[in-house]
């Protein structure tokens, strides 16, 4: 794994700790205690060795928009001005659950004759094929941020970490979606549908 890469994954490990123990925490004192307790998680021996040497050994995915929902959710519970306002979260819940719904089937074998989404990241397919998933996102990026919404930037983000392959991968995805934010992208937007469906049945009684 290059150092890129271990720095990348370091941060992202970093970063999941520090907000699961900012979950108890609050105040600027909270950000600090969470962020002193998030480093020394990272040293603490698993089996005879820190966390930080498991990072290598499983090659955990830590996608960018990840990264940036991480930050703003840190730095808002922190007491700090917003990075995201309600439609950014809005946004990278949508663009994470569809990323979900079109990677993760296909990669389980659930394509379309048996077609593998995944492919559409890597560089050296046919032209036409690889170029549909960054011309998406580049369209994503640029209609996202022509109508001010935030969570544009943090996709014109992940494709400059793409190209400056900031990650162990060299598929595009890898940057764009993780398990974990598909996880949570997808139960995001199913409390999204279920929440307006109570507020549409509210005003139909």
């Amino acid at each position: 794994m290059n150092s890129d890469a271990w720095l990348w994954q370091l941060a992202g490990l970093f970063l999941l700790l520090f907000w699961l123990l900012q979950r108890l925490l609050r105040g600027r004192w909270g950000l600090l205690v969470s962020a002193l307790g998030a480093a020394l998680l990272l040293c603490v021996p698993i089996f005879g060795h820190p966390a930080r040497y498991w990072i290598a050994a499983l090659s955990a995915n830590v996608s960018v928009p990840l990264v940036a929902l991480l930050v703003a959710s840190i730095a808002a519970r922190a007491g700090f001005p917003p990075l995201f306002r309600a439609r950014e979260w809005r946004a990278a819940w949508i663009f994470g659950a569809l990323s979900a719904l079109v990677l993760y089937p296909s990669a389980l074998g659930f394509g379309l004759r048996n077609f593998d989404s995944y492919a559409l990241g890597w560089p050296w397919l046919d032209s036409a094929m690889s170029l549909a998933l960054f011309g998406f996102v580049a369209l994503t990026s640029a209609f996202l941020v022509y109508r001010g919404n935030r969570f544009g930037w943090v996709l014109l983000l992940s494709s400059v970490a793409y190209l400056f392959r900031i990650q162990e991968s060299q598929n595009f995805w890898d940057y764009l979606v993780d398990p974990l934010y598909a996880a949570l992208s997808l139960l995001a937007c199913l409390a999204m549908i279920l929440r307006r469906r109570s507020v549409g049945l509210h005003f139909s009684a």
